[in-house]
């Protein structure tokens, strides 16, 4: 392929395909919201990190310079160095509070931006190595880049970062760094300094996806797997500019890298690195070898997909599976090798494949699993390697047959993609889903826990109570069912205060209390205003989000959740509770011209 000359860029379409790329894109995308439009309806996933993440984080709020300072500086809070992710939640939370459906839609808008980003870098990747620069990609060409994406799109591995708000940090990060490999594809046609700006703008993409999670941390590899098929096409640009221009890549691929493993080596939170008495180094081999063979298999049989696998818990490095998989790295990797001359685009897809895949193999990781949520790049990976394989199809009529037998793929897909949606409609659904699936005793005890918490602090006590004070018996030691026990030990503790309120209602309004007490009296109105909805008769939220909305100068909003908080109590509200609150509103609506007001906060205080 000669590359092209001149300034004017190469058109992507020919003037065939010229509507038919544009229709495509469009189909796609309507597809991609229509198929999972359900996730608005969804809520927070309690003990499936969306409350440590956002509904239970006490570091999350408003943008602020405070909460800016937190973000780009804290690496103890997760184990990860994520400032961007962090102000992806904090910019929803700008607009949505604590409602869970805006943190939905973002999902489902970062979900469809990707299905259109991976379009458009397919289309790239075939202008570039598959197909004539010079009359633009033809309607087969953009059928299959359309067919591909579809497959990523469609896939029931797609549910588990679009239902779950916590999934928000892998679809951003993936979204920016497909717009890092679409801007560097786009660079290959481009010369002078169009093409400098092109490759500044993807080292800037790249970098942001990482700093929002490290989720593509092998990207430069591939790229210059890329950069070694694109030089031998031709002289423009010459392989050396293209490889130094990778020190761009690199140098946020190594801070964010020592970062994330300074973090994960300090973390409290995930307990110590196993060491190799723990992990054995065949361990982490067998390990490592069957998550990259996984992510080959499985997004090809999706069956029994659930938000949590314990085959990697307890596991026999010595089994079958991992003996196989380690077989099959070696054997694709020889093959690699051996086809650097003939079939050089071979050893790139899988030594690039391999690089994106290391960030989950999980060497640091004693409990470790191959999550669905992980397959978001490798698939975009296999899904351009996909097109590049349809695009090679020439006759008719192995065309037609092509194209039939790859819809009846995407409805397959997406039937079980819409069925997987159920399991993460609400926590107590995934809960009871994950318990049924599990095979590991461990796990299992620890799940059971958790769905004795859940049920706990949802307000279901006594059943969960009965329930685990019969598992007990069978089984004292489990270290999940101890752990249950303490918390509905605590929750007795506090019973004397709060009554019947329910466990969560309770944490909510305890996050309250310390967000005002820090002076950030719109979180605290926020997370006052989650434990009402969460239990409707809970009075002592309402009496101090009364106090909270008349340091936010809303006190007719205030006399409301004063008025209910009187209704609710049980009994009623102290008179220096009457007092401090009247007292308070009559100054808050005298200093706000509101003499009706005023007047009837000093009657009030009158009586």
């Amino acid at each position: 392929m000669t590359p092209p000359t001149g300034n004017a860029p190469a058109p992507l379409f020919s003037p065939q395909a010229r509507g038919l790329g544009w229709l495509l894109g469009l189909l796609l995308v309507l597809a991609a919201l229509a198929l999972n439009r359900g996730v608005l309806g969804f809520g927070f996933l309690y003990l499936r990190d969306d409350d440590l993440n956002v509904a239970l984080n006490p570091h999350l709020g408003g943008l602020g310079a405070d909460r800016l300072r937190w973000m780009f500086t804290d690496w103890t809070y997760a184990r990860r160095y994520m400032p961007l992710g962090w102000l992806g939640f904090s910019a929803t939370y700008e607009f949505a509070g604590l409602d869970p459906r805006p943190y939905h839609l973002v999902s489902l808008a970062l979900y469809a931006a990707n299905a259109c980003l991976l379009y458009a870098v397919t289309l790239r990747a075939l202008r570039v190595f598959a197909g004539s620069c010079s009359g633009g990609l033809s309607p087969w060409a953009v059928g299959s880049a359309f067919l591909a994406s579809a497959w990523w799109a469609m896939h029931p591995f797609r549910v588990e970062t679009t239902a779950w708000i916590s999934g928000n940090l892998y679809g951003q990060a993936t979204a920016l760094a497909l717009a890092s490999a679409l801007l560097y594809l786009e660079s290959y046609g481009a010369l002078g300094g169009r093409r400098g700006v092109l490759v500044a703008l993807s080292a800037l993409f790249y970098a942001a996806s990482l700093l929002t999670y490290p989720i593509a941390l092998g990207l430069p590899i591939l790229l210059v797997g890329m950069d070694l098929l694109r030089a031998a096409k031709g002289p423009v640009p010459g392989l050396r500019r293209l490889l130094a221009e990778k020190v761009a890549f690199f140098l946020p691929l190594a801070v964010v890298l020592t970062v994330t493993v300074a973090a994960r080596l300090h973390t409290e939170v995930f307990g110590p690195v196993p060491g190799l008495r723990e992990l054995p180094l065949f361990n982490r081999a067998a390990q490592s070898a069957f998550i990259a063979v996984y992510y080959l298999w499985k997004p090809l049989w999706p069956a029994n997909l659930s938000p949590l696998y314990d085959t990697l818990v307890g596991f026999d490095p010595r089994a079958p599976v991992f003996l196989l998989s380690i077989a099959v790295v070696i054997a694709l990797s020889a093959a690699a090798l051996a086809s650097l001359r003939g079939r050089p685009w071979a050893a790139v897809l899988w030594v690039g494949y391999l690089a994106c895949a290391a960030p989950f193999f999980g060497i640091t990781e004693r409990l470790h699993m191959a999550s669905d949520r992980y397959g978001c790049l490798l698939t975009a990976i296999e899904a351009v390697a996909a097109a590049l394989l349809l695009v090679r199809i020439s006759p008719a009529r192995g065309r037609t047959l092509a194209a039939l037998a790859a819809l009846a793929v995407l409805a397959a897909l997406a039937l079980q993609s819409f069925r997987q949606l159920g399991v993460w409609s609400n926590d107590r659904v995934q809960h009871a889903y994950v318990a049924a699936h599990l095979r590991s005793s461990e796990l299992l005890d620890d799940f059971t826990g958790r769905q004795l918490i859940l049920e706990f602090m949802r307000g279901d006590e006594a059943k969960a109570s009965a329930e685990l004070a019969e598992r007990l018996k069978a089984n004292p030691g489990s270290p999940g069912l101890r752990k249950a026990a303490e918390l509905f030990a605590e929750k007795r503790r506090l019973s004397g205060y709060y009554g019947d309120v329910s466990l969560l209602a309770i944490a909510q309004e305890q996050m309250a209390l310390s967000f005002a007490r820090s002076g950030q009296f719109r979180e605290a109105d926020d997370h006052f205003l989650d434990a009402i909805r969460m239990d409707d008769r809970f009075y002592q939220a309402a009496y101090d989000r009364a106090l909270v909305l008349l340091r936010l100068g809303r006190p007719d909003d205030a006399l409301r959740s004063f008025l209910l908080s009187e209704r609710w109590a049980k009994p009623p509200l102290s008179p220096t509770q009457r007092r401090e609150f009247i007292g308070r509103l009559r100054s808050a609506a005298a200093e706000q011209g509101l003499p009706a007001l005023a007047r009837a906060a000093e009657l009030a205080g009158d009586r």
